[in-house]
């Protein structure tokens, strides 16, 4: 029996529009980020061609808010028809929204920057970040990529620096190490500390038993002070005199608002600061992997360093205002940070804090 003609002509008809549904959704190979990204032999002026053609980046970070945006406001000037959006928040949020774009194939984010290199490991072991393809990244610049650039695509992009800080009207003899924070006048909700809800606040809190013993935690507790979720809060507090010392606050904060007159003030333990290394990734499901590339270039170049790192740790030597270099800043041991050891930790300390 012979098909009807007009039977083949709709198949054909209802094929196609199917087709170019799937195309218009984004089906077959367009999903694949990395099948989007120019190539590193390409050159960074089709990168920045292929940048600006997706006009859009958006960047998770646990990297300092200020200092981000500055990042962002001069990217946006030299890359002028790139809108850049950045979202900041602590690792443990941002990590589980990262993960719910790559369970979910449904990608916002193009770049996240964390602190966690517990987190970051097993993420790179599943193939789960782009190839870096921006001249700095891949040995054609200033920035060391042999050292830095790290096997699964992850690279490090400066370091935050924590430590010790004091409101000067408030304690007006200050502090000059961690114990400094058990004295007894400063008991009773006038110190601050972050909860740990990373693996690298964890890493912190693990420094400070290693430098001042394994029952330091537990007689800053005993000190019953108040509970940050991060260092920008806690500065804040610290600043407007709600707290008179703070743990864990960043000289990034606190350096503008002591040059405007805050009562502010904030040193390094005589036997070194904790620090904490961040790490940049472009991601697998990033909607705009170019722009992606390209935004983590800018971020490890001289100019993207002098915004990123003031009062902190940079990739690059000889940045004005930077504390020290990424080489000598601690690197977390993620054997000591496993989910369980990280979920043990946060327990303990709950019990302690709280």
């Amino acid at each position: 029996m012979r098909s009807d003609p007009r039977r083949r002509g709709a198949l054909l008809i209802l094929l196609t529009i199917t087709s170019l549904l799937a195309t218009a959704c984004g089906g077959g190979n367009d999903d694949n980020a990395e099948s989007k990204v120019v190539p590193a032999s390409a050159g960074m002026s089709e990168l920045v061609v292929a940048a600006k053609k997706e006009g859009k980046v958006t960047v998770y970070s646990a990297q300092d808010l200020t200092a981000l945006n500055n990042l962002a406001k001069a990217f946006e000037a030299k890359y002028p028809g790139i809108d850049v959006n950045t979202v900041r928040g602590v690792d443990g949020d941002l990590g589980v929204k990262v993960e719910t774009e790559f369970n979910t194939g449904k990608g916002i984010a193009d770049m996240y920057v964390s602190a966690s290199l517990s987190w970051v490991k097993p993420q790179a072991e599943a193939k789960r970040f782009l190839a870096p393809t921006g001249p700095e990244l891949t040995g054609k610049g200033d920035y060391d990529a042999k050292k830095y650039v790290h096997e699964g695509n992850y690279f490090e992009t400066n370091s935050a620096v924590l430590t010790f800080g004091w409101n000067t009207k408030l304690y007006p003899k200050g502090l000059t190490d961690y114990t400094g924070l058990l004295d007894p006048s400063l008991k009773g909700g006038k110190i601050g500390v972050i909860e740990p809800t990373a693996p690298s606040i964890v890493d912190f809190y693990l420094w400070l038993e290693e430098k001042y013993g394994a029952g330091f935690v537990k007689k800053l507790a005993a000190q019953k002070p108040r509970i940050y979720p991060s260092s920008l809060p806690m500065g804040e507090a610290l600043t407007s005199g709600e707290i008179a010392a703070g743990s864990f606050v960043a000289p990034i904060t606190l350096e503008p608002a002591k040059k405007k007159g805050a009562p502010v003030d904030y040193r390094m333990a005589p036997n070194g600061a904790w620090g904490a290394r961040y790490y940049g990734m472009v991601l697998e499901s990033a909607p705009h992997p170019n722009a992606g590339q390209l935004f983590a270039n800018f971020m490890v170049t001289a100019e993207g360093q002098k915004l990123i790192t003031p009062s902190a740790g940079s990739v690059l030597p000889g940045i004005p205002g930077t504390v020290i270099t990424n080489d000598k800043v601690r690197v977390q041991d993620p054997a000591k940070l496993t989910p369980d050891a990280v979920a043990a930790y946060q327990k303990k300390w709950k019990s302690l804090f709280q």
